[in-house]
């Protein structure tokens, strides 16, 4: 019998809105429930991804305009995804992420 695969919730707004402060009341509402929950963020949620998020928000990125920036986050989310995300879901953890997708379709 194979473990059930885990859930994934994002949440999205913008700065200062409370994302992270509700990803830790859903986390601990469903660590009551004996379910096992990875919280995470966008960028980061990596050690690599990280990397690129004090990148980001140093403004050293700046020069490299919009598609550059872009690129950056994109490299971020699929280390993000291969190194935290799909290996947590694949465990049967529930992963709630601060920002993913939606942040970068805006």
């Amino acid at each position: 019998m194979t473990a059930a695969r885990g859930r994934f919730i994002t949440l999205e707004g913008g700065e200062g809105t409370g994302k992270s402060t509700q990803a830790r009341i859903l986390a601990s509402a469903l660590e009551a429930r004996g379910l096992s929950v990875r919280v995470t963020r966008e960028p980061g949620g990596s050690p690599f991804a990280e990397k690129v998020r004090e990148v980001l928000l140093s403004g050293l990125a700046q020069p490299l305009g919009p598609q550059g920036e872009a690129a950056l986050f994109a490299a971020a989310r699929a280390d993000h995804v291969r190194e935290t995300i799909a290996p947590a879901l694949d465990a049967g953890a529930w992963v709630i992420c601060d920002r993913f997708t939606d942040s970068t379709r805006v």
